[in-house]
């Protein structure tokens, strides 16, 4: 009895949560697609919502799929070897004040600089191959996760701290216990930060050196003036995108319990 009673509390928490962005949604839909037929705009300049799925729909499967699978790929072993490695990054400056006034401005500097800039640079060293698009990636989700990694560590309660050191604990078992756990949440947005710049990297780079991909796609159909799909490859990343924050936010609430 109690398992369906946190079910059916969890269904209506979820419920509750999701229903105004669909309600919201669903209007700005509405509106959209109404708005295309009263003012009769043009496809080329915005096209309407059904026309987006409908092509989105008929082509996905034969001409974006294999775009789409290599976009998610490259995200995929960037952001995923680049969260270990900010995360240990940042667990070994913070063993140094020193270490950490040295490194800490070049992750800044690898953080607030413009991908789009070092892009063709990049090429240049590392050639087209898809695969090496993810270097790019690792780069700036390990500084990324490296800084709000630090932050945490530097931001505990001292308090907390000497109540560690007064239960005899060590220096392994007080960041263990103490120092990471109270870093989680610097963590989580670090995961939350690097799905927006891992999905922004990737498609700068199939803009400007693509020939395959979903930023490809974009300019392979606005070419041909084929607005519906191109709009609908944007729909694709976008879900994409979303759907990386929300997996993060799942494991956020599930892991990081006391911020409840």
């Amino acid at each position: 009895m109690k398992n369906s009673e946190n079910r059916q509390k969890a269904i209506m928490a979820a419920w509750d949560n999701m229903w105004p962005p669909l309600l919201t949604l669903g209007i700005a839909l509405i509106v959209w697609e109404s708005s295309v037929h009263i003012f009769q705009i043009s496809p080329l300049v915005i096209p309407a919502p059904t026309s987006i799925f409908a092509e989105l729909i008929k082509y996905f499967r034969v001409e974006l799929l294999d775009d789409w699978l290599a976009t998610t790929g490259i995200i995929g072993m960037g952001y995923l070897t680049g969260v270990p490695t900010g995360i240990l990054i940042a667990s070994l400056l913070s063993q140094s004040k020193l270490a950490t006034k040295a490194f800490t401005p070049l992750i800044i500097l690898l953080v607030t600089l413009p991908t789009m800039v070092v892009i063709p640079i990049f090429m240049v060293w590392a050639g087209y191959e898809v695969k090496y698009r993810a270097i790019l990636v690792f780069f700036q989700v390990a500084a990324i996760l490296a800084l709000n990694t630090l932050s945490g560590f530097q931001n505990i309660d001292k308090s907390k701290l000497d109540l560690a050191a007064g239960y005899g604990a060590s220096k392994w078992q007080t960041f263990i216990k103490v120092i990471f756990p109270n870093a989680l949440p610097e963590v989580f947005q670090g995961l939350r930060l690097g799905c927006s710049f891992s999905i922004l990297n990737v498609i700068g780079t199939e803009f400007i050196a693509g020939k395959i991909g979903m930023g490809f796609s974009v300019q392979y159909f606005s070419g041909l003036l084929k607005m519906p799909i191109a709009w609908g490859c944007i729909l694709v990343v976008g879900l994409t995108g979303r759907t990386m924050f929300m997996i993060v936010q799942i494991l956020e609430k599930r892991i990081v319990t006391w911020k409840r």
